[in-house]
């Protein structure tokens, strides 16, 4: 067993440290029941207080207008209005959140709405009150944006619902205003930035252009349409000289090719003649042809003498003259037209020469020009742009849009948003609760200590005869040994002598009629159903003798089940003489059987005849000597068939070991140990209860067992049925 060891001093109490490591939660839960009353009524009080605040309270109204914020670029002057952006820094978004509540805009809504005079807002009419009105209602406006959206919602709260919507929509067009007036502002001075600017520029882009007309003339550098005269003339001449080289060649080929045809002289005129483009030739070249063919028809059929073949001949030698004769008028003409190109060509080749002579001569002027005209360029589209950009700034300023919208104004709110009765309800209703759980658990710690005393009662002399009866149980003392209750126990069950199981049943029921009044002593001061949850787990042990600790168990068990109590009596003792065999037999299946034995289930457990008792042995006899090993099976089991009963009885004998003490221990809600009545006060017993005591919170005291002479000839027989 594992118990802590401090010592306890006045044991059992659910909140004693020293007694206990937990809180016992069967014993609280069943306090708390008892005071379910004040709970209530605790939790009552709290709901009523807070439901006079909820309808005393000042109301507050809260109304929301929506902006939309829209980062689009927009440009009234262009073909796009509105351009698309590529992606918008979240930084904008907050600080655009931030502006609604700034003081610049809050302060337009003051002065708009004139809450210097509204009470409210601590406005008294005095313009010294603007800071502090100012201050005020910005405790009454907050921002709030929508997850990962361009929403912004503008919240308001005010004592009327009617201002609330007013002034939420107000601050949300001056919000939008001082958008448009920031950007009004900005295109502003970006105008009077340029325009001071400009007459600058101006200035600079007169003087360069002064400086490049000055250099033109000091180096006369004539330009016509931006580029020098002399590099105009250098390209003409460089085209003409091109084009007159170009017809010299072309007449020289001409003159070559016709003068090598005149000098040919006869053979294939015609084929000589087909390189010449000449009209007149042409036509001749025709007629020769035809004079040929004419020739060579008529030569077969006529003969060389017949006078058409003279006749042909002759024409042939006509044509054959004109056509030289062209040919010398077109060698003539060729000849002069190659000398007229040769000439022309000398003539532009000299002009280009000297162009060429003038243009490098002001090749320098040229490029010390040409730098004084990139910086005259320079300055003067610099002053173009700025003039331009100065006009552009200018219309701006007139022409902004804002960059937020109102999608959804504000509307007059129907219902407060504070006092939130549910919201307040609920959470009186928990202090309620927790408040009265607190008094309950504060009222009712007395209720949870566990007895310590108990009467003890007188017992019957040996003289008393054979039916004396037992009076009334006296107390004993709480000091020395705790004793419970003293019982008187036959003899031959409290000496431990060998007896018949009908004689042992016999003797206990006796022990169980003649001592009512003890038993129930004894069971007043054990702990109740009603103060647990789930049956009243009772476990007896001890050194008196095996039939001293049954005839207790049986004892208890009967006066506990005359109270209308479903009880549970377990025989888990190893000793001779157990209630098991006394009341039941010897061989009786018991729990352990049914696992190690395959007993039935239904043949273990008997309901004693004229009480509400369920006899239930842990192992048939054959079987008793293993239960110390099988602690954890019969917890099992008790807790299994437990929820049918309100209190159960374990009789563990007086040889228990410890392996099953332990297990029954962790369940347990009293521990008692039955002790030989003359052993009560020696000082090993009591040494041995204090060292229990330590170990086991739950162990109430002890009963002791007072052998008697009694004889008990007409106890009723305490049979079992099935």
């Amino acid at each position: 067993m594992s118990r802590p060891s401090d010592p306890a001093g006045e044991a059992g109490g659910a909140f004693d440290s020293a007694a206990s490591d937990s809180i016992d939660l069967s014993m609280l839960l069943a306090m708390l029941r008892r005071q379910v009353l004040l709970i209530l009524l605790v939790a009552a009080l709290f709901v009523g207080a807070g439901f006079a605040y909820s309808y005393l309270a000042d109301k507050v109204y809260q109304a929301t207008a929506r902006v939309l914020l829209d980062p689009r670029d927009k440009q009234l002057v262009g073909e796009e209005v509105v351009r698309p952006t590529q992606g918008v820094d979240l930084s904008w978004i907050e600080t655009q959140v931030d502006l609604v509540t700034a003081t610049g805009t809050l302060r337009k809504v003051v002065e708009r709405e004139h809450l210097i005079d509204d009470p409210e807002f601590g406005g008294t009419g005095s313009p010294a009150d603007l800071d502090a009105v100012m201050n005020s209602f910005a405790r009454h406006v907050r921002a709030e944006r929508g997850a990962q959206t361009y929403v912004i919602d503008v919240i308001v709260s005010s004592t009327s619902a009617e201002k609330s919507a007013r002034l939420s929509n107000a601050v949300a067009d001056a919000f939008i205003a001082s958008l448009t007036e920031a950007k009004q502002n900005a295109a502003r001075q970006a105008n009077i930035l340029i325009a001071r600017q400009i007459d600058d520029l101006k200035a600079k882009a007169r003087e360069a252009e002064d400086r490049v007309e000055a250099y033109r003339r000091e180096n006369n550098v004539v330009q016509v349409d931006g580029r020098p005269v002399d590099e105009q003339t250098l390209k003409q001449l460089n085209e003409a000289n091109v084009t007159a080289r170009l017809k010299a060649d072309e007449a020289s080929s001409r003159l070559a090719k016709l003068d090598a045809i005149a000098r040919s002289g006869g053979g294939d005129l015609a084929s000589a003649l087909s390189s010449v483009d000449s009209p007149v030739l042409g036509r001749l070249k025709v007629e020769y042809a035809l004079a040929l063919r004419q020739q060579a028809e008529l030569q077969q059929t006529l003969g060389d003498r017949h006078p058409r073949m003279q006749a042909i001949d002759a024409d042939i030698a006509r044509s054959r003259g004109l056509i030289k004769q062209e040919l010398d008028t077109m060698v003539a003409r060729a000849r002069v037209d190659a000398d007229l190109a040769k000439s022309q060509v000398a003539s532009s080749a000299a002009a280009l020469a000297a162009a060429t002579n003038k243009v490098s001569q002001t090749s320098d002027a040229s490029i010390a020009l040409r730098d004084l005209e990139g910086e005259a360029t320079i300055r003067r589209d610099v002053y173009r742009a700025f003039v331009a950009r100065a006009q552009e700034t200018g219309l701006q300023e007139n022409l902004q849009v804002s960059d937020a919208r109102i999608i959804s104004p504000a509307q007059v709110p129907l219902y407060p948003s504070w006092p939130r009765k549910k919201i307040i309800l609920g959470l009186a209703g928990i202090g309620g609760l927790g408040v009265g759980f607190a008094l309950a658990l504060y009222r009712g710690r007395s209720r949870l200590d566990r007895p310590q005393g108990a009467p003890a009662l007188h017992l019957v002399d040996d003289a008393a005869g054979p039916k004396a009866e037992l009076p009334e149980a006296r107390p004993a003392p709480p000091e020395p040994g705790n004793v419970l209750a003293e019982i008187g126990v036959p003899g031959s069950l409290a000496s431990g002598d060998v007896v018949t199981e009908e004689a042992a049943g016999e003797l206990m029921g006796g022990v169980a009629v003649d001592s009512r009044p003890a038993f129930q002593s004894l069971a007043d001061q054990l702990m109740k159903p009603a103060d647990t949850e789930g049956p009243a787990v009772h476990v007896l042990f001890g050194t008196a003798a095996s039939g001293a600790i049954a005839a207790v168990a049986y004892g208890l068990a009967r006066v506990m089940a005359e109270q209308s109590a479903e009880t549970l009596l377990i025989d888990a003792n190893s000793g001779a003489v157990t209630t098991g065999s006394s009341l039941l037999g010897r061989d009786v299946s018991g729990i352990l059987d049914l696992d190690l034995r395959h007993a039935e289930a239904d043949a273990i457990g008997s309901r004693l005849e004229g009480a509400s008792i369920v006899l239930l042995p842990a192992a048939s006899a054959r079987l008793r000597h293993q239960i110390g090993f099988h602690g954890e099976r019969l917890v099992e089991t008790i807790r299994d068939v437990a929820d049918g009963f309100q209190r159960v009885v374990v009789d563990l004998g007086p040889s228990c070991p410890p392996a099953l003490f332990s297990s029954l221990v962790d369940i347990a809600d009293d521990v008692v140990m039955v002790v030989d009545a003359e052993e009560a006060d020696s000082p090993e017993i009591r040494s041995m209860f204090a060292d229990l005591r330590r170990l086991v919170p739950d162990l109430r005291g002890m009963v002791a067992a007072r052998a008697t002479s009694v004889v008990v000839d007409d106890a009723p027989p305490a049979t079992a049925t099935a």
